[in-house]
């Protein structure tokens, strides 16, 4: 199988990346650079994917063409990120950065038999009625990235319906495990914790759905192996409140401090219930979780461990 793939060089980009390149996937990287895993650098200069650059906006229709020619499926796990600060600022950069570049990539890359997989987002339910949240469930986004990515799947949704493809949508709950660096709740958490520091929470009764980067991995590539036609929710369905993520890193750590009431106040509008529904996933992709939230978390505390003491000896 040829594979062509946007996102490779990000968190959950590298880790798929690694996992291809291990089934013995062919694999070409798209996009203005690399990014930044050093792991994705490797294999580019080694020779074990390809990697064909091109502008940000994918505005370079004819070049994309030729390099989507001998690809039977495109995976779709770019995404950039705007720095505005007010919310229609925000919501015209999305569809600048996000939703432009989704439509000519699929412009250039579609063709008949081919496969799609877009990388989505639990964001797009908003604050759902029920939980765990059904595919089928109203989707009713409350932020610029989460219209974004409705509205791309939309996009994908009609392209591959009109030149006869097929595609994944996957909406992925939160993300995490080893080499997760953005500022988000568990990266955060560790590292306040493994400095001493007493990690911050609002209420702390927010409610996500975490899911390991691993499992979120095998779930993409069981969509690519079945061809999966639909939209999937991937996710544990457990359902952790920010205060128990916090406590359990504290545990997980050993830290002698316990989670904190950060300065800025939630209100109950703003908190939101989040868990996801993944009996499709299971039923259609034959996929199932392996990483409960204890032995993910402590594999990743292992990476941020791992991390701060090469540091260390870099800095001696």
């Amino acid at each position: 199988m040829r594979v062509a793939m946007t996102g490779g060089g990000g968190f959950i980009g590298s880790h798929l990346l690694a996992r291809l390149v291990g089934l013995g996937i062919d694999v070409t990287l798209v996009g203005p650079e690399i990014g930044r895993s050093r792991y994705t650098a490797s294999l580019v200069t080694a020779g074990a994917v390809r990697f064909a650059r091109c502008d940000a906006r994918f505005a370079e229709g004819d070049a994309l063409r030729r390099t989507f020619e001998e690809t039977d499926a495109l995976i779709m796990l770019g995404c950039m990120t705007p720095t505005s600060s007010s919310a229609v600022e925000r919501l015209l950069d999305e569809i600048d950065v996000n939703l432009t570049p989704v439509a000519r990539l699929l412009r250039a890359a579609l063709a008949e038999g081919r496969h799609v997989i877009f990388a989505s987002s639990d964001s797009v339910y908003g604050a759902p009625l029920r939980n765990p949240v059904r595919e089928s469930d109203a989707t009713i986004p409350r932020t610029p990235f989460a219209v974004a990515k409705l509205a791309c799947e939309q996009a994908v949704r009609i392209s591959c319906s009109a030149l006869g493809a097929t595609a994944s949508i996957l909406r992925y709950a939160a993300v995490y495990g080893p080499g997760e660096t953005a500022a988000r709740p568990v990266p955060d958490f560790i590292r306040a914790a493994l400095a001493g520091h007493p990690p911050l929470v609002d209420d702390g009764l927010e409610e996500r759905d975490y899911i390991h980067v691993a499992d979120a991995v095998e779930a993409t590539v069981a969509a690519l192996r079945r061809r999966a036609d639909g939209v999937y929710n991937v996710g544990t369905g457990i359902g952790t409140t920010t205060i128990e993520l916090a406590s359990l890193v504290v545990w997980l750590t050993g830290a002698k401090t316990a989670p904190a009431r950060s300065s800025a106040r939630e209100s109950a509008n703003d908190r939101t219930s989040l868990v996801l529904d993944t009996e499709r996933a299971r039923s259609d992709l034959g996929f199932t979780p392996r990483h409960s939230l204890p032995e993910g978390l402590t594999e990743e505390i292992g990476w941020f461990k791992a991390q701060l003491a090469g540091t260390l000896r870099t800095a001696a």
